[in-house]
């Protein structure tokens, strides 16, 4: 019987981990994400709202794959937090994704290189594009994918409370 639990622990960490289930993204969608990033539009940022963040969908040719591509542009002086260790008081940057029924994230967000910042805190500033592909089966007319941020911005002076932006994307 031990034999068959240790079996059974070692299988589901196997497909929990995503190893099981290893979906092959388009190369083609994988292609165009880096033109759709450097596309997206960005609302100016400011003193008083340093981060501007926005979303699009990119389509496979064959529109069995979705990828959803958030761009941030973060006023210069200021940064949002890609890691912060459980020691210090800021706010680690969360990636939001609601998905319709019908449509389902292939692994993790796809996310750009953090700059180290101090004592083992890592940030993001300037513009970063993060990335999410998802596998699409049927959906229904109005389904909509929503994506967004909850974020900390700070500068070297001070830090804003933490903020989320969305967008909705519907699905076409």
């Amino acid at each position: 019987m031990n034999n068959m639990y240790s079996f059974l622990v070692c299988f589901l960490v196997f497909v929990s981990s995503g190893w099981a289930q290893s979906i092959e993204v388009s190369p083609e969608l994988k292609q165009k994400i880096e033109k759709a990033g450097a596309n997206l539009h960005l609302d100016k940022t400011h003193a008083m709202d340093p981060v501007a963040v926005n979303a699009t969908l990119v389509w496979s040719d064959d529109k069995s794959q979705v990828a959803v591509v958030m761009k941030a542009s973060v006023e210069i002086g200021w940064h949002i937090y890609a890691y912060v260790p459980e020691t210090a008081p800021y706010i680690t940057t969360e990636l939001k994704l609601e998905l319709p029924k019908g449509v389902t994230a292939i692994g993790e967000w796809k996310t750009p290189k953090s700059k180290p910042y101090d004592e083992g805190i890592y940030v993001y500033e300037d513009e970063v594009v993060f990335v999410q592909y998802c596998t699409v089966d049927a959906f229904a007319n109005e389904a909509k994918i929503t994506s967004g941020m909850y974020y900390q911005t700070c500068d070297i002076h001070k830090c804003f409370p933490p903020v989320t932006k969305s967008i909705d994307l519907p699905l076409k």
